[in-house]
């Protein structure tokens, strides 16, 4: 198990100072009424940026959540009387349907990519599924609509009756047949119950209205694409990933599910500012840094997001989307962001970071993940519950097919299974929000598995960090099912801790490649990053200055491994070098305290190497070189790894097929005898044009 992961006081307290201490509340209500309004005016709409207009490619933000302009019901029981007063079926599904209307008229033209039908259920007979969703004319209004003057049937359904109503739930219908057809200024819906002699009643009122959950195309792209896909490309893969030497996956494209660890503190960009005079340059990468706090350890971080030229208008959200769009491509489905605390920066991160994934024309999700470590997990149950309750607010929150909302967790032992188990019952009651609760621990022990079990939708813990440690580690997924849930895995490229002194020998790409080796080989259902973009503890996934979209690239592999059942098909030659900028024990040129090689209490030995990944279409010899010494080795076709002693000076690698070059790359990180600070990171470069 890793060192306990807590959020550095010293890193809170700089970022309030960055702000001068004034609370952002104006900015922060505004985002939370932007984001409110979304979901809950009445209209329900997303605004269409000016860009998706006239760009022939655009999408729209993924879904759009749509409410019902009018719902009624019919029945031949009363054929000339209208029941314009609520939703409600009863006694057999011939009797009675239910006619639902959305006013699409703003999207008039555009392809429906995905759409889902939701239905609060308030009460019901029902003992197994479900509702059968047809196309309707919209041609009706339900102050008039009755049995003899509705709409002719159609037989085309939309749905399949799988989906089971459950009083108080929510019934979250897929409508596949609607994929690939155009919006008009209205879609309209008749919705007969699959049984008979059923009694349901639907909640049709106020908020509680009938939601369309749309993913849209624009006209001129290809229709039923991935969204954000480009015409052309291959369907399932991701407009960022069209030149990866395989096909990656779309977000929420399968029935397994891979989220990345968000950590608020570390943005894209802090202020704003060009990156070599910015937050991160000045007092995040130099030991004199923020006052010298971080002098002992030669500075807070050694890695940084990519840097950007500074941007004009809401860049914090301009940002936001990239994230998004950069994990949405690399094959994640959405980001369990870590809850740290309920007002203030991280906060309004957050709730940028909701608002991101709605306006990134991605099907891409969040969950909160409530950090109990932080000042969020020590708030009571009933201000935890209100703020979980805005973000819920949001179509992009991430939900199960029964409705439920998903809930996550770090270091969910720090309260026990009765006070998780009242803060879901706070949510429900209070907000009529139901959850899906993930416990991931520190310490997955025994006692701790079998507490959470009854009221955990998965278990998880936040794992180690060498190849070792993995490998021998407990079958977590095992000890999971036999308590009736499921597990997620975690899954980590390195973790590197200057200020904690410790770090753990990740051996190249290793420690990546045994963390999704255990979760394809126990069944995992689920699979956290473990981080997006904590570059506090190196851990980052994120393109960043130290790999760029390296990592980023060779983890898409294993998880479309691990989403699709089989290895992907390599289609396109490439290598990615991996390495350090200074031998293990070389001593820094700035004082400081050095890192202990234990972070995972099981020491393994630090090495000094160099990994040559390679994916191949065909065998080919690849040419190493390393500080000047070459190399060669025949590398088969598919992907294969080999490690060479490292040396000071340049490191690069090429691959000749039949006498041509088919792939080249050069790290721009040259090796060195002293740096300035100690920096055991992994370095990482590849051959992939961007």
């Amino acid at each position: 198990m890793s060192a306990p992961y807590a959020p550095q006081k010293s890193l809170i307290k700089s970022l309030n100072r960055h702000t001068n201490g004034k609370p952002r509340i104006t900015k922060l209500w505004q985002r939370t009424a932007v984001l409110a309004a979304t979901v809950l005016a009445l209209s329900a709409f997303v605004p269409l940026p000016a860009s998706a207009v006239t760009s022939p490619q655009a999408v729209v933000a993924a879904p759009i959540a749509v409410k019902a302009a009018e719902a009624t019901w019919t029945t031949i029981r009363e054929p000339s009387t209208p029941h314009n007063t609520t939703l409600y079926v009863s006694a057999t599904s011939v009797a009675d349907k239910t006619f639902l209307k959305f006013d699409t008229a703003q999207y008039t033209g555009m392809s429906v990519v995905s759409a889902t039908l939701d239905v609060k259920v308030a009460s019901t007979t029902s003992t197994a599924p479900g509702v059968q969703v047809y196309p309707a004319s919209s041609a009706w209004s339900a102050s008039t609509l009755t049995e003899a003057n509705r709409p002719a049937h159609s037989d085309q359904e939309l749905s399949g009756a799988t989906v089971r109503a459950l009083t108080g739930q929510t019934m979250s219908v897929p409508l596949s047949g609607l994929n690939g057809t155009a919006l008009s200024g209205s879609t309209a819906f008749e919705v007969r119950y699959a049984q008979k002699f059923v009694s349901t009643s639907f909640v049709g009122k106020g908020e509680a209205r009938p939601t369309l959950r749309l993913v849209l195309a624009a006209p001129g792209s290809t229709p039923g694409s991935t969204p954000g896909t480009a015409p052309g490309t291959a369907p399932g893969s991701a407009t960022g990933s069209d030149n990866l030497s395989f096909a990656v996956p779309g977000a929420n494209t399968t029935g397994k599910k891979v989220f990345a660890h968000y950590f608020p503190p570390y943005p894209i960009s802090i202020e704003n500012k060009a990156p070599a005079s910015d937050y991160y340059a000045i007092n995040y990468l130099t030991a004199p840094g923020e006052g010298g706090i971080h002098a002992n350890y030669g500075g807070l971080l050694r890695d940084r997001p990519e840097g950007r030229a500074p941007l004009p208008g809401d860049w914090k959200l301009t940002d936001m989307k990239k994230e998004v769009t950069d994990a949405a491509d690399a094959g994640i489905d959405g980001f369990t962001v870590d809850i740290m605390s309920l007002s203030g920066l991280n906060w309004e991160r957050t709730l940028d970071l909701v608002q991101g994934a709605e306006q990134s024309g991605r099907n891409f999700t969040i969950v909160p993940n409530l950090d109990m470590t932080a000042s969020a997990g020590k708030a009571s149950i009933a201000t935890i519950a209100a703020k979980l309750a805005e973000l819920y607010k949001s179509p992009a929150t991430y939900r199960l097919s029964t409705g439920e909302f998903v809930l996550s967790s770090f270091a969910a032992e720090r309260q026990n299974a009765v006070w998780w188990g009242q803060l879901k019952s706070t949510l429900a009651s209070q907000y009529g929000i139901k959850t899906a609760f993930i416990a991931v621990f520190l310490n997955a022990s025994d006692e701790n598995l079998k507490s959470f079990a009854p009221i955990s939708y998965a278990l998880s813990n936040w794992g180690t960090r060498t190849p070792v440690t993995i490998e021998n580690g407990p079958d977590y997924a095992a000890k999971a099912r036999a308590l009736g849930v499921k597990w997620m895995s975690p899954v980590a490229v390195q973790d590197v801790r200057p200020r904690s002194y410790l770090y753990d020998e990740a051996g190249n790409t290793e420690t990546l490649k045994a963390s999704w080796k255990r979760a394809l080989s126990n069944g995992s259902e689920l699979v956290q990053l473990v981080t997006w973009n904590d570059y506090s503890e190196g851990t980052s996934f994120a393109p960043s200055a130290a790999h760029g979209e390296a990592f980023l690239d060779i983890n898409a592999y294993y998880l479309s491994q691990f989403k699709e059942g089989s290895a992907p098909a390599i289609v396109k030659d490439s290598i990615y070098v991996t390495h350090r900028i200074q031998p293990y024990a070389a001593t820094p040129t700035t004082p400081q305290q050095l890192m202990s090689p234990t972070l995972s209490g099981t020491a393994m030995k630090p090495r000094d190497t160099v990994g040559v990944l390679t994916f191949l279409t065909a065998p080919a010899t690849v040419t190493v070189s390393i500080g000047g010494k070459k190399t060669s080795f025949e590398a088969p076709a598919g992907e294969s790894s080999r490690t060479f002693p490292l040396a000071l000076g340049t490191i690069g690698a090429s691959a000749d097929r039949n006498g041509a070059q088919i792939a080249a790359v050069t790290s721009p990180y040259p090796v060195v005898a002293r740096p300035v600070v100690q920096d055991l990171q992994y370095y990482a470069a590849s051959s992939r044009t961007r």
